[in-house]
């Protein structure tokens, strides 16, 4: 144990340094205390949720519809098998209220009839479905479709949606056979799809269905949002402490001439960076990095850097003012002790200050769950952009944000509770030290 901390645990009769020695003990249990119990804690939280983030797409997914490989009955020319192949990659079924063609992805989304094109040029084409959810009707019927030469009349067989599944029930996937037939020649495709339930009209009804049907996707959103803002805050709190150090720096009298300059290059540097990242938007940010200078390949990394400087701007800050809030005696007395500043800062300064910013780090914490939504303008599938996915599906915007709003304030109050239960502990009581009297 170094000499100056075997004195300051021996008991004093001088004010000014049994407040130091107090200070000095309690300090020293809050902050084993947090390193054996809230380090571990932290670190178990991210290996838990990094693993959670990792599997998830494995257990949920959003698979895409797509055809399957063309089958082909015969032995066609090269001609033929052109024209065959041709004809089943640009034939499409559509939706037989809205006209709209069914992708890969809508056809994963189905909720109404659907029309399935009869004929393509001099290919003809006769459908099948696997499921009795999906039913062919025999007689073909005209159909209207828009084209860009206007509007274009094709022949088509109707597909009847029998019923749509319940919420509770999910989706029900289906097969849609497709042959085409081209003289002696046939080609065989197959259509995935699934008929989805229907979001009902009335409004707690539909936010009902958004927060059931889609809560694969707002659970991403959540494991995403947590992810940037957690690691960020972490890791903006390791920058921070840098620059709050060369911010405190000031060149003295017996400094030598280079320890000046690079003081005064180092508190320099550090006002710059804060007062850039503090004056500038978060979005503009992102968008700087990402667009402007394109130093990043994966968006969720861009993010986090972004995050990450972002909030050591912020916390570099809120350590300093809780650095000089701590009454200057106890520098000088641990100066008077032997201390170096290096010293000082470490054993005396910056555990009392740390303790003290914890309200206000845990604040900016919980402003980096909710600043994290405007990483969405680079591609970020954090909380708010799924809501905005989910949001565009139906062109039910009040249910989709709604049912945001409500996970964002649960988050925020949950994280501010067991904050606030964090700081009871580390709030200990303050250890009487008897006198030498």
């Amino acid at each position: 144990m170094p000499f100056y901390r075997q004195f300051l645990l021996k008991p004093v009769k001088h004010g000014w340094l049994k407040q130091l020695t107090v200070n000095q003990s309690k300090y020293s249990v809050m902050m084993r205390k947090l390193h054996k119990s809230m380090f571990k804690k932290v670190i178990m939280t991210l290996l838990v949720m990094g693993l959670a983030y990792a599997l998830y797409p494995n257990f949920i997914k959003n698979p895409n519809a797509e055809a399957s490989d063309n089958i082909v009955i015969g032995t066609p020319t090269n001609e033929e098998l052109s024209i065959l192949e041709t004809a089943s990659d640009l034939l499409t079924p559509y939706n037989y209220l809205n006209k709209q063609s069914l992708t890969a992805n809508r056809l994963m989304q189905v909720t109404s009839n659907m029309a399935l094109p009869s004929q393509y040029n001099d290919v003809f084409i006769t459908w099948e479905s696997s499921h009795d959810i999906v039913t062919i009707e025999d007689n073909i019927s005209d159909f209207v479709v828009a084209s860009p030469q206007g509007s274009l009349t094709i022949h088509v067989y109707q597909a009847i949606v029998a019923s749509t599944p319940s919420i509770f029930q999910g989706a029900q996937k289906f097969e849609l056979t497709a042959t085409f037939n081209y003289h002696d020649v046939q080609l065989i495709k197959t259509y995935v799809g699934a008929v989805v339930p229907v979001m009902p009209d009335d409004f707690l009804g539909g936010v009902l269905f958004t927060a059931i049907r889609y809560a694969s996707l707002f659970i991403e959103g959540v494991l995403t949002t947590l992810g940037l803002s957690l690691s960020g805050t972490i890791i903006g709190f390791a920058l921070a402490l840098v620059l709050v150090g060369l911010r405190l720096q000031k060149p003295t009298l017996r400094d030598k001439k280079i320890t000046g300059l690079l003081k005064k290059v180092g508190s320099g540097f550090s006002k710059g960076y804060i007062t850039i990242f503090r004056g500038t938007p978060m979005i503009v940010q992102a968008s700087f990095f990402w667009y402007g200078l394109g130093l990043f390949n994966d968006a969720l990394l861009c993010g986090l850097f972004v995050v990450s400087v972002n909030t050591a701007a912020y916390i570099a800050e809120i350590l300093r003012g809780s650095i000089q809030s701590i009454d200057k005696g106890q520098t000088e007395a641990a100066r008077s002790l032997g201390l170096t500043s290096i010293q000082t800062m470490r054993h005396i300064i910056f555990p009392q200050a740390i303790k003290n910013s914890m309200p206000a780090i845990g604040n900016e914490f919980v402003i980096n769950i909710k600043d994290t939504a405007v990483l969405s303008v680079i591609g970020i599938f954090e909380l708010f952009n799924q809501t905005t996915k989910i949001a565009g599906i139906h062109y039910r915007q009040l249910e989709a944000y709604l049912v945001v709003a409500i996970i964002y304030l649960v988050l925020t109050y949950s994280i501010t509770w067991l904050l606030q239960r964090v700081e009871k502990k580390l709030d200990l009581q303050v250890i009487e030290l008897p006198s030498s009297n």
